[in-house]
């Protein structure tokens, strides 16, 4: 996976956790939406994070939040997106 794209997601789920108080570590395959770690307002802000930074249009994917629910879920997001696009 792309290391660029992992270090910008890890810190966009990062200021989410921060905002809500949570400071615990972070791993990239840690779960985030599925313990509620972060809820709906937050799977929001992210979808819209990944259609600005990385220009994945979720009106064109079947939107599941299983593809959201890890660093690693979306950097596998971005880089299947970005093979289909360059096919």
């Amino acid at each position: 996976m792309n290391p660029v794209v992992q270090a910008q997601v890890r810190k966009h789920f990062e200021q989410r956790l921060r905002l809500k108080g949570d400071a615990s570590a972070l791993d990239d395959a840690d779960p985030l939406f599925s313990t509620a770690r972060l809820d709906s307002l937050d799977a929001v802000e992210t979808i819209m994070f990944v259609e600005e930074a990385f220009g994945i249009d979720f009106a064109e994917i079947n939107y599941d939040l299983t593809l959201l629910d890890s660093v690693s879920a979306i950097a596998h997001l971005v880089e299947q997106r970005s093979s289909m696009r360059a096919a």
